[in-house]
């Protein structure tokens, strides 16, 4: 299907390529979101990433599939833009700018207290995401939030599938750690 979209494009319709951008903006949006942090940044890099794709398409060879090949894209964008502007890195997923997963709410095993504490802990652990290295989160956010499997991973970071769970493994090796020195820390 993507394949019959992308001939179209090339061929000059532009109708097809605002069905590609429907198809796929959300996806790609909320990942460069998980990187950068801010609604704002993540407008300007999606927008970046659609222009790149318009005026990349005739070179697409169609040897990795369609959605692997945009986030291929959003990742080069994406990690070009937290090299330029280092305090992007200083914005944390606690700012006013983030809207990530909802409150948690009211239900009968779930008091006051509870859900103060499981929204903290929340909170700390995107903290924690957001200071891994930008080789880790990257792969941590492809795989978890866009649910990408080791295989597209690899394919969009152009990397082995075994670099790939090298750098799942030890993004979360640095949760644990930073987890378990947060612990220690707590009275």
């Amino acid at each position: 299907m993507d394949e019959l979209l992308i001939k179209k494009i090339i061929a000059g319709d532009s109708g097809s390529f605002e069905k590609l951008v429907s198809r796929y903006q959300k996806k790609i949006f909320a990942f460069v979101y998980r990187m950068v942090e801010s609604r704002e940044d993540a407008g300007d890099l999606t927008q970046e990433v659609f222009l790149q794709v318009f005026r990349s398409l005739n070179t697409f060879r169609g040897d990795a599939k369609l959605n692997t090949w945009l986030y291929r894209i959003a990742s080069n964008k994406t990690l070009d833009f937290l090299r330029k502007n280092k305090k992007a890195r200083l914005v944390t997923f606690d700012s006013e700018d983030y809207q990530g997963e909802p409150s948690l709410t009211c239900s009968p095993e779930n008091n006051p207290e509870q859900i103060v504490l499981k929204e903290e802990k929340m909170r700390r652990l995107r903290r924690m995401i957001a200071g891994l290295p930008d080789r880790y989160r990257l792969a941590l956010v492809l795989y978890h939030y866009q649910e990408l499997s080791y295989q597209q991973i690899a394919d969009a970071l152009e990397i082995p599938v075994k670099t790939v769970a090298t750098r799942l493994y030890r993004a979360k090796l640095i949760l644990r750690e930073t987890l378990r020195g947060d612990t220690d820390a707590m009275p």
